[in-house]
Formats: structure tokens, C-alpha cells, sequence
């Protein structure tokens, strides 16, 4: 995971309109600022070759939310950051069922690795056995 998200993403995470982030973020409001930097973005303008883009840490969230509670209802952010959790509960969820599925196919392949190696065993002794003329086979010569 990225430690600097652009106001977009920021935008997505909490649920608030990118514009009011960006303004927020424009204001680098001491408590916001040491989570800040600049990042140099692909501009859509051919003379500019790039335009700054403020990003935030991932740990300047909280200061964010905390700044934009004051002008938006938080019943928004909130509801928003639950949505997030519950995702999050379900990836992990997912995540663990995940693991158990690996390590069950892991023990399948060493199991029919195991079969396979038996098996190359007993083409290895019909292959010999096969080489053998009809007379060692019947009466069992050289043995």
C-alpha cells in the first residue's frame, strides 16, 4: 500500500468531494502539514510538462477528518469509514479463508508428487522387466 494517497483517493476513502479535500489540503493547516508533500503529476497542458499535486501520508488522515468534521456532517465521514472497516473485515475474512485453501492444495501436491514418484517406480520396473527376454522371464535367469 502506497503511504501517499493523491486528494482522490483521499476523496474515496472518506467519502468526501474531492474539491473540498484538495481546498482543505490547499490550506496546510499546521496540524495537516507535516503529512503533506508535493508530488510533480503529468499535466494536460503541452507547454507544462508537469503540475504539482499535494498528497497526503496515510497516517494524516486523521487530522483531515478531524479539520473536515468542522464544516461537513460527520454523518457522512462516518458512515463512509464503516464501509471501509467492514470491507477491510471481509478482505481479511477472505484472506484467511484464502490460506487454508493454499495450504490444503500445498498438502495435494506433495501427495501426488509422492504418487507420481511411485509411479515412475513401477514404469521403471515394467520397463525393465519388459527388457528382459522370455527366457529370464520364465525362468527367472540371472537372479
Amino acid at each position: 500500500m502506497e503511504l501517499y494517497i493523491n486528494p482522490s483517493e483521499v476523496s474515496e476513502i472518506i467519502g468526501v468531494d474531492e474539491d473540498i479535500i484538495k481546498q482543505a489540503l490547499e490550506r496546510k493547516q499546521p496540524e495537516i502539514e507535516p503529512f503533506l508533500r508535493i508530488a510533480a503529476a503529468p499535466s494536460e497542458d503541452e507547454v507544462e510538462k508537469t503540475k504539482p499535486i499535494l498528497q497526503l501520508r496515510i497516517d494524516g488522515l486523521a487530522p483531515l477528518i478531524t479539520q473536515l468534521s468542522f464544516n461537513i456532517p460527520t454523518n457522512d465521514i462516518i458512515e463512509n469509514l464503516i464501509c471501509q472497516i467492514i470491507h477491510i473485515a471481509y478482505l481479511r475474512e477472505n484472506n484467511e479463508k484464502l490460506e487454508v485453501e493454499i495450504a490444503a492444495l500445498k498438502d495435494k501436491i506433495k501427495t501426488l508428487q509422492e504418487e507420481r514418484a511411485d509411479l515412475r517406480v513401477q514404469v521403471n520396473n515394467l520397463q525393465e522387466e519388459q527388457s528382459k527376454t522370455w527366457r529370464d522371464r520364465l525362468f527367472k535367469f540371472g537372479k
